[in-house]
């Protein structure tokens, strides 16, 4: 009788399967016991390296404390010799811009101001007074705010471009067109640039009276900036001139015009300069001036014409040019009477 083996053969295959399991089980045991014995042997290395490192953090400690006391050390230093290094300094900028400017000491400030007066007179004319006023509050650090104050035509604002084109340090002119309240931030903006090297100007034209409630709040700026001197003894501050230009209106009455000019001249900190008005008389010297800049002659007929319509006390010298460019002819032109420019 024949025996079924499929039974015995399916257990015996079901009992490979299960050592085969069981030994891939232990394998994976060993594996995982191997590499947990891996690890915990590369542990101690770590914390090794994390010893030897908190021990080397108090030698770093150390070397930041020597370059700290080093820097402390340094700066005490050269504060002892501040007046060495500063004069170091300004030796050093003055040499660089007398090469940039081809001029000696030109960051020297010992240029009298008040000789820039000198180009203004011819110029400017029959303003003795004013300009002997000018030139001393020029030379007079005292008064870091001019105001130069009149009616239309009398000179002003000529004195003020005068003085841009002779003052020794150009590049430290600044000019600005007052336009009321906002000009305010322009002038901070001015006095946050002013430098060392010589001295700096602020010219500031097209004022009228009512803007002399500005001048107080401009002096203001000025004493609120520590690094602008106040006077000739801080050497090592920035020097400033201000000049401030307030033009009057001469059409409106005697009374009202005396009013306003006697308020200008009661504004506080500030070397107010009045010009005085110019006369019919003085028309004659304008013209002939206005011709010798234009390199022209004018017939006699042509100067009494512009006599005739200029108004003196009101508008002064002011529209003489453009009437001179009218009428005159080059000098050397063939005519029978020309008005000299002698």
């Amino acid at each position: 009788m024949a025996i079924d083996k499929t039974p015995t053969q399916g257990a015996a295959v079901l009992l490979k399967i299960k050592s085969r399991s069981a030994k891939l089980r232990i394998r994976r045991r060993l594996r995982r016991l191997t590499s947990t014995e891996l690890s915990g042997e590369k542990r101690p290395g770590r914390d090794q390296e994390q010893q030897m490192r908190r021990k080397g953090v108090p030698l770093w400690t150390w070397g930041l404390l020597l370059i700290i006391c080093a820097g402390l050390g340094l700066c005490l230093q050269l504060n002892d010799n501040t007046l060495t290094v500063s004069g170091f300094l300004e030796s050093y900028k003055n040499q660089y811009h007398s090469i940039v400017h081809n001029r000696d000491n030109y960051c020297d400030r010992l240029h009298r101001l008040g000789n820039m007066v000198n180009h203004v007179r011819y110029h400017v004319l029959h303003q003795e007074q004013a300009m002997e006023q000018l030139e001393r509050a020029l030379d007079n650090t005292t008064f870091q705010t001019i105001a130069l104050v009149g009616s239309s035509g009398v000179g002003k604002s000529h004195t003020a471009l005068v003085l841009r084109e002779h003052f020794p340090w150009a590049e430290n002119v600044k000019t600005l067109s007052w336009t009321g309240a906002r000009s305010v931030r322009r002038v901070q903006s001015m006095l946050a640039n002013l430098v060392h090297c010589g001295q700096n100007l602020i010219l500031i034209d097209n004022m009228i009276p009512e803007d002399g409630q500005y001048v107080p709040v401009i002096n203001e700026l000025i004493r609120g900036r520590e690094e602008i001197a106040n006077s000739t003894e801080q050497p090592h501050l920035k020097q400033l001139t201000v000049v401030l230009i307030f033009s009057l209106n001469r059409l409106q009455s005697d009374d009202v015009y005396e009013a306003e000019l006697e308020t200008l001249k009661q504004l506080p900190h500030t070397h107010v300069i009045t010009y005085a008005p110019l006369e019919t008389v003085h028309l004659v010297d304008c013209i002939s001036r206005e011709a010798r800049v234009e390199k022209v002659q004018l017939e006699d007929e042509h100067v009494e014409e512009i006599i005739r319509g200029i108004d003196a006390r009101s508008s002064g010298c002011k529209s003489i040019r453009s009437k001179v460019v009218l009428y005159g002819k080059p000098i050397g032109t063939d005519t029978d009477k020309l008005y000299p420019t002698d």
